[in-house]
C-alpha cells in the first residue's frame, strides 16, 4: 500500500488506478487543479501504486524495502524517460524531481528501509547502447525529497505493542512463525544481541520454530524467503530507528507525517507503536490542532461545529489552527533536534528491550513529525460497550480538555482574562510522549478492534469495502492535506 508521488512536470497528469483509497482521493486531488485557472492549477502530481510486494510479505522488511526500492527507481526513470521522448521535458538539462512516500502499515517499514537504497541522483537512462542518442545514460534525475506519511505502521515493531500483552517466549513462536517478517516485526533477531538467560532460551525457540518453518516453506515451493542467507544478529527494526543509514535519508524530507488509531481500536498495530511513543519518554509534543479546540485555540462546544469549521476553512483556501474534523481527535508536532531529548522517568531494573524501545521511540521523535491520532470508534461497523465509569482512564480529548481549560475555576477579578490568556498558551499545549501514550491506549468504550484496515477504507474486496467504506474521510484528508503541501 505504499505510494510513490513524483512531481515538477508541467504536463496531463497521468495515473495508475489501485484498489487503495488514498490512491484514489490523490488522484481527484490532483486533478482538482487541472483547469485552465493558472491560480488553480498545480504542479503534476503523478501517483503510482506500488506493487513489487503483493503477495510476498513474508521474507522479510529488507527484500520487501529493496523491492520497493527498485520499483520507485525504474518507475520514475521510465517515466520521466517517455516524458523527455514526448517533447515535455528539456533534452538539454538534468532533471529535478520530487518525490513522496505513503505507506499503511507494513508498506510504511518498507518505505522506511527503501529509503536507504534509493540514490538523489539517477540515470536517466541505464541504456548504455543507445546509438541514437546516447546521451540518455548521460542525463540526471535529481531527487528531491518532499513528504513521507505513513498510517498505522509499526514504527517500533510489534514486540511488547500487542493488543493484549503476551510472554516473549509467545512472541518468538508466533513470530518465527511468520516468516522473516514475524521474526523482523518480534524482533526476535534482538535476543540473539543479548546476553540474558531468558534472551538464550528465546532465541534457542526461535532457531527451533525457524527449522520447522523453513522445512514447511521449502516444501511449498516458496522461493521468496531465502531464510538461509538472513543475518542472525541484525535486528532490522532496531536499526532503521538509530543508525544513520536509516535516519538521515528520512530526516531529508521536508515533512514526516504518522497517522496513528487512538483507543485501543487498532489489533495489528496499537497506537503506541504506530506513533512511536513510550511510558518512558519526555519528548515534547505541540498541540497544533484537535476537535476539543475551536479555532482561536479555546475549547469546542462539540465535533459538528469543528467538522464545519473544517469544511468552511478549506472552501477558503485558509484552514485554521484547531480546526479538524470530528475524527481527528489531536495534531501534534515535534520539532527536529540535534539529540533525542531525556526520557520523563528512568525505572530501576529496567531490561535491555525496553531501554531499546525507549532509544527507538526518542531517535524517531527527534527527527521532527507531524502525528495525527484518529479515532474510528463510531466507523467500525460493530458498536462499542460503554465503560463504566471506575474504568475509564483519562483519554487524550479529556486531557486536552484539562490542559485548555486549567484556570477555568479562577476566581478574582480580571480572572475571565486570565482563563482567556491561559487557553492555548505553548505550556497548555505541550504534551509528553508519556502522556499520548497513557491518554490514547483505551477510550470510554470496549469496541471491536477494526480500526486497521477501516482507517485506510481498505477494500480489497466487497466484503472489506463494505466493512471499511466510513473510512473513506480520513484517507480524503490524507490526500487533500499531502496536495496542499506539494503547492507550498
Amino acid at each position: 500500500n505504499e505510494k510513490t508521488n513524483g512531481g515538477g512536470f508541467p504536463a496531463t497528469k497521468r495515473v495508475k488506478r489501485s484498489r487503495s483509497r488514498v490512491t484514489v482521493a490523490l488522484q481527484k486531488e490532483a486533478a482538482s487543479g487541472s483547469g485552465d485557472d493558472e491560480e488553480d492549477f498545480h504542479p503534476e502530481i503523478v501517483v503510482h501504486s506500488a506493487k513489487c510486494n503483493v503477495g510476498k510479505t513474508h521474507d522479510g522488511i529488507k527484500n520487501g524495502g529493496t523491492r520497493l526500492a527498485n520499483e520507485i527507481i525504474n518507475f520514475i526513470q521510465s517515466d520521466t524517460l517517455k516524458r523527455r521522448e514526448e517533447g515535455d521535458i528539456d533534452n538539454n538539462d538534468d532533471i529535478y524531481v520530487t518525490f513522496s512516500l505513503v505507506g499503511n502499515s507494513l508498506g510504511g517499514l518498507y518505505s522506511r528501509y527503501a529509503l536507504s537504497k534509493i540514490p538523489y541522483e539517477i540515470p536517466l537512462s541505464n541504456d548504455t547502447n543507445d546509438d541514437e542518442d546516447n546521451s540518455s545514460s548521460k542525463k540526471k534525475i535529481r531527487l528531491l525529497p518532499n513528504i513521507f506519511c505513513t498510517t498505522a505502521t509499526p514504527h517500533l515493531g510489534v514486540s511488547q505493542h500487542t493488543y493484549l500483552p503476551i510472554p516473549r517466549l509467545a512472541e518468538t513462536i508466533i513470530g518465527t512463525g511468520m516468516g522473516a517478517t514475524g521474526r523482523d516485526l518480534f524482533r526476535l533477531n534482538a535476543d540473539a544481541m543479548n546476553d540474558g538467560a531468558a534472551a538464550k532460551v528465546n532465541a534457542a525457540a526461535a532457531k527451533t520454530v525457524k527449522r520447522l518453518t523453513s522445512f514447511r516453506m521449502l516444501q511449498g515451493n516458496n522461493a521468496n524467503i531465502d531464510v538461509e542467507n538472513e543475518d542472525e544478529s541484525d535486528c532490522v527494526i532496531r536499526n532503521m530507528c538509530l543508525d544513520e543509514e536509516f535516519l538521515v535519508p528520512l530526516r531529508n524530507f521536508r515533512q514526516r507525517i504518522a497517522y496513528a488509531n487512538a483507543y485501543g481500536t487498532d489489533f495489528q498495530v496499537p497506537c503506541q507503536t504506530a506513533a512511536f511513543l513510550n511510558d518512558n519518554s519526555g519528548v515534547c509534543h505541540f498541540l497544533i490542532g484537535g476537535r476539543c479546540l475551536t479555532n482561536d485555540g479555546g475549547l469546542g462546544e462539540n465535533a459538528e461545529e469543528g467538522a464545519e469549521r473544517k469544511r468552511s476553512s478549506d472552501e477558503e483556501g485558509d484552514a485554521e489552527e484547531g480546526a479538524v474534523p470530528p475524527f481527528v481527535v489531536a495534531v501534534l508536532r515535534t520539532d527536529q533536534q540535534s539529540q533525542t531529548q531525556s526520557p520523563a522517568r528512568k525505572l530501576s531494573g529496567q531490561n535491555v528491550a525496553s531501554d531499546d524501545l525507549l532509544q527507538m521511540s526518542q531517535s524517531l521523535d527527534a527527527l521532527g513529525w507531524t502525528k495525527v491520532f484518529v479515532d474510528m470508534r463510531d466507523s467500525i461497523p460493530v458498536p462499542g460497550l460503554r465503560k463504566p465509569s471506575w474504568m475509564c482512564t483519562n483519554s487524550l480529548d479529556d486531557l486536552i480538555k484539562q490542559r485548555e481549560g486549567v484556570n477555568d475555576d479562577s476566581e478574582g477579578e480580571g480572572s475571565d482574562e486570565a482563563k482567556n490568556k491561559s487557553r492555548g498558551t505553548n505550556s497548555s499545549r505541550l504534551l509528553t510522549s508519556q502522556d499520548l501514550s497513557r491518554s490514547t491506549a483505551a477510550g470510554d468504550s470496549i469496541n471491536v478492534p477494526l480500526g486497521h484496515t477501516v482507517m485506510v477504507a481498505n477494500s480489497k474486496s466487497e466484503a472489506y469495502k463494505q466493512m471499511n467504506f466510513q473510512g473513506r474521510p480520513v484517507m480524503d484528508k490524507l490526500a487533500h492535506d499531502i496536495v496542499l503541501s506539494l503547492d507550498k
